[in-house]
């Protein structure tokens, strides 16, 4: 999957993700027009995996990351999954409980 990430996400990825759970009611309803968007797909290699959708953007308008929608049976539809080519919270200095910015954008 990590080539999947860099030939479509133009993303050699740090190990892991930041979730986030998106609190404000506006918030929910923008990301869950976001995800009825088309994205960019990831097929697993390993059946093991689940497929996932992909969406590029910015966080804090500083950090180049993409959205990780897991493709799966009841995924919380409150919970953002965020991938960068580094550690997100030590690259914006942020910490647990900190609120923070997703621009959606079409590329980098």
């Amino acid at each position: 999957m990590k080539r999947q990430f860099i030939e479509k996400l133009s993303i050699d990825l740090y190990p892991g993700t930041l979730n986030l759970d998106i609190l404000e009611p506006e918030s929910i309803v923008a990301y869950q027009n976001l995800k009825a968007q088309r994205g960019i797909e990831i097929i697993p290699e390993d059946p093991s995996f689940c497929s996932a959708r992909c969406y590029l953007v910015l966080i804090n308008g500083l950090l180049k990351a993409a959205i990780v929608l897991p493709l799966v049976e009841g995924y919380p539809d409150n919970k953002m999954e965020l991938i960068a080519p580094q550690n997100i919270k030590e690259a914006l200095s942020v910490a647990t409980g900190d609120i923070l910015e997703v621009e959606v954008i079409e590329s980098f």
